[in-house]
């Protein structure tokens, strides 16, 4: 290959070289100049649009998006007899009508806070507000009203009480669990720094007061049961003691006979399996009354809940921007089309 064509080689633009680009961009710009030089005539408009907009979101924002005030609680996952806490809670969580799995109590925590028999008496529960002179329960703070009225009293305040429910469970009140600490952490959203926290900590309160109730009553129970079959075990542990005595009075010279070795060494069994369970259920007995009378707190809280000064939401000015955002891309859409459509539908009709 001559010197010539290695120099032409070289100065011959091959594929992906900084002049494609340009070219490239040179392409895109004037295939987007038409688009910008129709909105650059349309300025004035777009520009008027959108500042309307800008002045009508700002009030909006101002007049509707209400500050809100947000306390969290922490709750400690239980680390001690675990497995003891796992089934008492897991018995807990079918008796409100959650269907659990493995899973760590706080996440069974997580489920019954929002449960039904949880959130009555927060609901029921009277709070001092700044909304209102004296103190009112949920019901009353969110005005709550029924659908109905002719319905019977008793129905008008259980749909009263589903709506303030369905309310705080989608509104107010959320639950996340850390994926590795497995530590619960509640958050209460309200208009009132100290409704929230007042809130979020009777919520803890109320599902420790729960899990301790329906716990004892469990343990009492069990209780019942397991006195009722001790008593039963130890009605046939005595007649099989009592058989066993028989036979051996009876029988006094047993080792030259394999047929009353065989006979004695099965009777001996049935006293000492008999005994054995006996044994185990004055155990778990003992254990459950321990457990009946026990009312120490069961939630672990790790922090309370305290009213913040400063409001956590909404965040006006994030929603202002994204309120622009949108209307500029469809205003400048629009007046983009504009002409084209109405030339469009005048050919049409």
């Amino acid at each position: 290959m001559t010197e010539k064509e290695n120099k032409s080689e070289l100065n011959s633009p091959a594929a992906g070289t900084p002049d494609d680009d340009s070219q490239s961009l040179e392409d895109t710009i004037r295939k987007i100049k038409p688009y910008i030089d129709k909105l650059w005539a349309k300025r004035k408009q777009f520009l008027i649009f959108n500042g309307v907009v800008a002045v009508l979101a700002v009030i909006g924002l101002l007049l509707f998006a209400k500050p809100y005030y947000t306390s969290t609680v922490s709750i400690l996952p239980d680390y001690g007899n675990q497995s003891s806490v796992m089934s008492s809670l897991s018995g807990l969580a079918s008796m409100a009508g959650i269907n659990i799995g493995e899973i760590a109590p706080t996440e069974i925590y997580a489920h019954l806070l929002k449960s039904e028999k949880v959130m009555r008496p927060i609901i029921t529960k009277k709070y001092m507000t700044e909304k209102f002179a004296d103190s009112v329960n949920l019901n009353e703070y969110f005005e709550m009203e029924t659908v109905d009225e002719e319905m019977p009293n008793e129905w008008q305040e259980r749909d009263i009480f589903l709506q303030t429910y369905t309310y705080l469970i989608e509104n107010m009140i959320s639950t996340d669990v850390e994926r590795v600490t497995t530590i619960l952490t509640v958050s209460v959203k309200s208009p009132e720094p100290v409704l929230s926290a007042q809130v979020a900590n009777n919520l803890v309160i109320a599902l420790d007061d729960y899990i301790t109730k329906n716990r004892q009553s469990y343990a009492r129970e069990q209780s019942e049961y397991l006195f009722t079959r001790i008593k039963e075990v130890k009605d046939s542990l005595t007649y099989y003691e009592d058989e066993l005595k028989e036979f051996s009075e009876k029988n006094r010279l047993i080792s030259s006979s394999p047929q009353l070795l065989l006979e004695q060494n099965r009777l001996q069994r049935k006293v000492d399996v008999t005994q054995t369970v006996y044994l185990e259920l004055a155990t778990q007995y003992e254990l459950i009354k321990l457990e009946e009378v026990k009312d120490a707190p069961v939630v672990n809280v790790m922090e309370n809940a305290e009213p913040l000064i400063e409001k956590t939401g909404p965040r006006r000015a994030i929603m202002l921007i994204i309120i622009m955002f949108f209307s500029s891309i469809l205003s400048g859409a629009y007046l983009i089309i504009k002409d084209d459509m109405v030339r469009y539908l005048k050919i049409l009709y």
